[in-house]
């Protein structure tokens, strides 16, 4: 076995040496590397210039990462041992501090505070040292008599994994309350010893430290990649963490401890955003010496890319979402690697350039001679024209002048001043912070964001402080209520009755504070907490809400069942158990089900729900059961009907005779449901009751139209005739498509000529549900394109087919050129061709007109504005469909533009890719895709908006991402025409509204 694993580990790492010989990782060295010659590589932003403020002359070299103190120091950490020691040679890996003496913008002033140091990947300042990430150590270094140099090192923890020295724990960063996050690579298995026992963390994920309790959270696969690397938080402390891949993600959701698997092997289900290729590490601008254009946007280190790339962040239900700019900072030189990135005392930008031609593992000898050990830069930009910023001078302030800066409108100020306080000794700060409380007056505009970072120094002491958590807890501002239900979350243990508290964030109007519930009462291992959580996901939901739930359901899943089985856990509404049984049950929880609905004492209510449920969770003989109880009911045939599609669960065996009264029952949605039971279940001795209801006209329309929808699940020829007879326009539009569609599934072609002949007959307004019944099917479109052969559409009407299948998202070449020959279009798109982009891309700057360009933007027949929103203006209501355009040339070149319209293949916008899902019974679903689970694929449907369940067991096929825009889209546009769209296009550079909302 150990001959196999060696061989296969030897063919792995060889097999990643060949492949990935990626010039971006492994670089020709240059031929200069001098300040100058890199100097002279930057293509910085308009209005923006770069300086040198220290390299390798005064001892840096390859600088992973860098922090600022309340002097204006900055310390910046240096490792010549990665990524592996000669054997023999001592580390001597160092921390170096950086003083500007002079303020003239360079650093003149070098000292070392500690040395000899063993790859560390690293560090935070605070509690009058340094934490230090060291391999498996946390430490924490400190120098007792003045002399800037550590002399005592203490190890807090040890146990944390080793498995690759670039996922070491990284990238230490304070939260507004004093914790003390950090990342791990996939390949790290951590066993730490704590006072609250051994933690445990075996992939890539973050850790959380409350230094003062030794207390330490692990969560698992908190990023997209591997590899996570860098925090941040915004003004009102919402969380985002950086991959060393492309993604950004939301943290809060993914802040539940648990072992159940979320967001894949990889993670990044909560991803908001990404740049264009791998990058680490997130600034969020707030500098008063910077453009107002730029506050607000979130910074990334393009180690991959040599860039600083720029990302604006808008607020996105209960989360966020951000959209690409134009990078800040570009290099062409090749050793440009920028691994950190954080607004200084000044107000500019500062950057930590790795500087080396080489930044891969397995892509080059971790012995290669063109691993740069020399080189090292921090360069500084700044913004033209505009003053730079005065750092208070925080290091010489007492508690009460620091607890005035947590007033201050610069961020960094606010946190480095929590900073301060958290140094000082409790009595003194938290003294100092309740009397500067106390000053504030009730009238103040800033009162709930200063007693939000007020609260953050009570949290830095671990000192509970009910009052003011009541008054955040009832803030105006909604981010404001949000903060405070994390700080009850974390002072569960010291207060009576959290779930209390809980319960009313639980409730709130606004889906950031029922999130902030959801991940809050997690931390509460009871099984009431559990209704709770039920509480705060009923509602308005999206998918942060969604997952936080599905975490929280599975991370107290050991105290909320056994509490349901023993019948001591009540929700306050039957749905939210169906909730919490449907993301976390199982067999168990069908068996105590069952037990409750042998107590004839149960409310009429809660029964049925529980009936449901049973239908919707339990095996085929519990189908059988709901049955039998809930055959009058519509909640439960509609429950059983769910189970039937998802589940692919045996038809009960008694189920013909326990369905049959159900079909003349008094309530007509007792009928329906019990209709489309029927046909799910294929009971052919029901299928002439059904068929007689829908030829009868006198019956109500609901009921006509289950049994329209679900005839053709019936054998008989008559089926089909009916089915082709209610296809005309004597019956309603929902009705005759229902018979369409059902027509389909038995005989696409007939299907397909009654749908030309009535799109040349309906209105407008009536064509929708046509195409959707017909070209649902995964061949509707080809036949469809074969019919209209035989039967002409006006030409009107094959314009609107052809923009509803732009809108749609589908390619259906057939189908265009049947509709093209009706429209009289000639033209197509020609192959990809670089030249051709080339000189259509150039041709377009220099002859093409903006302002005609719009207008061809804005043509129904292109759909442009049926997709895509520009300037806040989108014609179609719903979601959007394909990204937002507004700043479209701010990130794109106009050659891709022009592949982008011409070819949108190649260029898809992340977040934006569709897949296409064809079932085994021939339907067809293209779409976003919102999740895929081991049980179902779930698609929001393009053509409906709905999302649409597809059972794993029904699956057929699934294609790779794919665009929404069809490749023919322009094919009826002439040369100048394109001309001029892209043109407009080129124009687009306004970036929009901020994400962050300001202080």
């Amino acid at each position: 076995m150990k001959v196999f694993l060696a061989g296969f580990l030897m063919v792995f790492y060889t097999c990643l040496f060949l492949q990935a010989q990626n010039p971006l990782s492994v670089s020709k060295p240059e031929a200069d590397n001098s300040v100058t010659a890199q100097l002279a590589s930057f293509q910085v932003a308009e209005g923006y210039e770069v300086n040198l403020f220290a390299d390798e002359s005064m001892g840096i070299a390859n600088p992973v990462c860098f922090r600022w103190d309340a002097i204006g120091r900055l310390w910046v950490l240096c490792t010549w041992a990665y990524p592996q020691p000669k054997p023999g040679e001592k580390a001597d890996d160092k921390l170096f501090i950086l003083e500007d003496k002079d303020q003239d913008g360079k650093a003149d002033k070098i000292s070392t505070f500690a040395e000899g140091l063993n790859m560390p990947t690293g560090f935070a300042l605070g509690h009058g040292g340094v934490y230090l990430a060291e391999g498996p150590d946390l430490l924490h270094l400190r120098d007792t008599d003045g002399d800037g140099k550590a002399d005592q090192r203490e190890v807090l923890f040890t146990g944390f994994g080793t498995g690759d020295t670039h996922q070491n724990i990284n990238s230490l960063t304070w939260s507004p309350g004093g914790e003390l996050f950090f990342c791990q690579g996939l390949h790290c298995f951590s066993r730490v010893q704590t006072p609250w026992g051994i933690v445990r963390l075996d992939e890539h994920g973050s850790w959380r430290l409350r230094p003062l309790r030794r207390q330490l959270h692990t969560y698992r696969r908190t990023s997209g990649g591997g590899n996570p690397w860098g925090y941040a938080f915004g003004d009102w402390g919402e969380s985002f963490i950086k991959s060393n891949g492309t993604g950004v993600s939301e943290l809060l959701p993914s802040l539940v401890h648990t072992d159940h698997i979320g967001g894949g092997y990889w993670g990044g289900a909560m991803s908001i955003g990404k740049t264009k290729i791998k990058s680490m590490c997130i600034e969020i601008v707030d500098s008063p010496h910077l453009p107002d254009d730029l506050q607000g946007d979130f910074l990334i280190a393009g180690y991959y890319a040599r860039n600083v790339a720029r990302l604006r962040p808008g607020i996105d239900g209960a989360g966020h979402r951000l959209q690409t700019l134009a990078p800040l900072l570009t290099s062409s030189h090749n050793a440009f690697r920028p691994v950190d990135l954080n607004v200084g005392p000044d107000g500019s930008i500062y950057l930590a350039d790795w500087f080396n031609p080489i930044i891969g593992h397995y892509q080059a000898s971790l012995r290669h001679p063109d691993r740069d050990k020399t080189h090292g830069r921090i360069w500084r930009i700044t913004a033209n024209g505009r003053p730079l910023h005065k750092q208070p001078a925080l290091a010489e302030m007492n508690a009460d002048q620091l607890c005035g800066q947590l007033a201050d409108p610069v961020r960094r100020t606010r946190q480095l001043a929590k900073l301060r306080l958290m140094d000082l000794p409790k009595a003194e700060a938290i003294g100092a912070t309740q009397k500067w409380i106390d000053a504030l007056k009730p009238d103040d505009s800033k009162l709930e964001h200063k007693l939000f970072e007020a609260i953050g120094v009570f949290e830095s002491h671990e000192v509970v402080n009910r009052p003011l958590l009541d008054r955040l807890l009832k803030a105006k501002n909604y981010q404001a209520r949000a903060y405070a239900t994390r700080v009850a979350g974390r002072w569960h243990d010291r207060l009576d009755d959290p779930l209390a508290l809980l319960k009313q964030s639980a409730a709130d109007e606004h889906p950031r504070v029922r999130l902030e519930a959801l991940v809050a009462v997690s931390d509460v291992r009871q099984a009431e907490a559990m209704a709770v959580a039920a509480q705060a996901a009923d509602g308005p939901t999206d998918r942060f809400i969604n997952f936080a739930f599905t975490q929280t359901v599975h991370a107290l899943a050991s105290h909320w069942k056994p509490a349901l089985v023993d019948g001591s856990l009540d929700f306050a509404k039957p749905s939210h158990l169906v909730k919490v049984v449907s993301v976390g049950g199982g067999a168990d929880v069908a068996g105590v089900i069952r037990q409750q609905l042998d107590d004839k004492g149960l409310p009429a209510e809660r029964r049925t729900s529980l009936i449901a449920l049973l239908a919707g969770i339990g095996s085929h003989a519990d189908s059988g059961l709901a049955l039998q109880l809930g055959a009058d009911q519509p909640e439960v045939l509609r429950a059983l009907a769910t189970s039937a599609r998802e589940r692919n669960l045996a038809v009960p065996t008694n189920a013909q005779q326990l369905i049959g009264p159900s079909l003349t029952h008094k309530d007509n949605a007792v009928r329906a449901e019990a209709i489309e039971l029927c046909g799910l279940w294929k009971l052919q001795a029901h299928g002439e009751t059904i068929r007689g209801l829908v030829i009868d006209r006198k019956q109500p329309e609901p009921v006509r139209l289950a049994a329209a929808t679900i005839l053709h699940s019936f054998e008989g020829e008559s089926m089909v005739e009916t089915l082709t007879a209610l296809s005309t326009l004597k019956e309603t539009s929902a009705i005759r498509a229902a018979a369409l569609s059902g027509l389909a599934q038995r005989e696409l072609p007939r299907a397909a000529q009654l749908t030309a002949s009535l799109l040349a007959q309906v209105k407008a307004r009536d064509m929708d549900a046509l195409l959707t019944a017909l070209l649902q099917r995964s061949e509707g479109a080809n036949a469809l394109a074969d019919a209209l052969g035989k039967k002409k559409l006006p030409v009107d009407m094959a314009k609107l087919v052809r923009r509803w299948l732009n809108e749609a998202g589908r390619n259906e070449p057939n189908l265009v050129k049947a509709l093209n020959a009706v429209i009289g279009v000639q033209g197509a798109t020609p192959a990809y061709n670089s030249g051709y982009v080339a000189a259509l891309a150039k041709e377009s700057l220099a002859k093409g007109d903006a302002a005609k360009g719009k207008k061809i933007f804005q043509l129904p027949a292109l759909s442009c504005v049926a997709c895509h929103e520009v300037d806040g203006v989108v014609s179609a209501p719903g979601p959007i469909k394909g990204p937002n355009l507004s700043a479209l040339a701010a990130g794109l070149p106009t050659d891709l533009i022009v592949e982008s319209v011409l070819w949108p293949a190649r260029q898809i916008k992340e977040g934006y890719e569709t897949v296409t899902i064809t079932t085994k019974d021939g339907r067809i679903h293209s779409g976003f895709l919102q999740a895929a689970e081991r049980k179902a694929i779930r698609v929001r449907d393009l053509a409906s908006g709905n999302v649409v369940v597809v059972p794993s067991t029904n699956l057929a096929s699934r294609s790779k991402a794919q665009t929404v825009m069809p490749p023919s889209l322009t094919d009826s546009l002439t040369r100048a025409e394109l001309r001029n769209l892209i043109k407009y296009l080129s124009t687009l550079k306004n970036a929009g509204s901020k994400a962050i909302p300001p202080k």
